[in-house]
């Protein structure tokens, strides 16, 4: 009967277990317009694309053309007490960058992550001859391969990008996500 129970106990607490299935997943996404008569957010949104898998979609449309400098900033933030800085906080010109592509940087890691969902890919200026002059990031997900060269710990983050242009700062995108790498067996450093 003693030795029932502590089966049954056991049997409940393994299954309870987090087993590392959800490892990475969007909590939230804000954007916020510093300047309104240059940008706006028509979308700022995640998007259930199907069973645990949650994609981010941001719209900018960018309302003063032609753009000739663009400057990103972008931060980790760990939720301990709040959001507080952690590892990383660079900004990049990233008409500079698209230029001259450098892999041995911070932002070229998170760029090649996100390339692939984002229209941003061009070399300045951003102009009305393009097709279309507005960025777009489009179902982003995240994923376990994202954090093979820079491990984070399990945890809350949140992820900004601040978006400049002529030297001026625009606006902000704040990407909340959630960690659970230490559970996952599929990812070795």
């Amino acid at each position: 009967m003693k030795f029932t129970i502590i089966r049954v106990l056991a049997i409940i607490l393994m299954a309870g277990e987090d087993r590392g299935d959800i490892v990475t997943r969007h909590t939230n996404v804000k954007c916020e317009i510093f300047d309104k008569s240059f940008v706006e957010f028509p979308v700022c949104r995640l998007k259930v694309l199907g069973r645990g898998i949650i994609g981010e979609n941001v719209y900018i449309k960018l309302l003063k053309l032609p753009v000739k400098a663009i400057m990103l900033n972008f931060g980790i933030y760990k939720k301990l007490s709040g959001y507080h800085p952690f590892l990383i906080n660079v900004t990049v010109d990233f008409c500079h960058y698209i230029k001259h592509p450098n892999p041995l940087t911070v932002f070229h890691l998170f760029y090649s992550g996100f390339k692939s969902y984002i229209n941003l890919n061009h070399t300045c200026p951003y102009n009305v001859s393009t097709i279309t002059h507005d960025i777009i990031l489009k179902d982003f997900v995240l994923t376990d391969q994202m954090y093979a060269k820079i491990p984070l710990p399990k945890g809350s983050y949140m992820f900004s990008l601040k978006l400049g242009a002529e030297g001026v700062w625009r606006g902000i995108v704040y990407s909340y996500f959630d960690i659970n790498v230490d559970n996952n067996p599929n990812i070795h450093f």
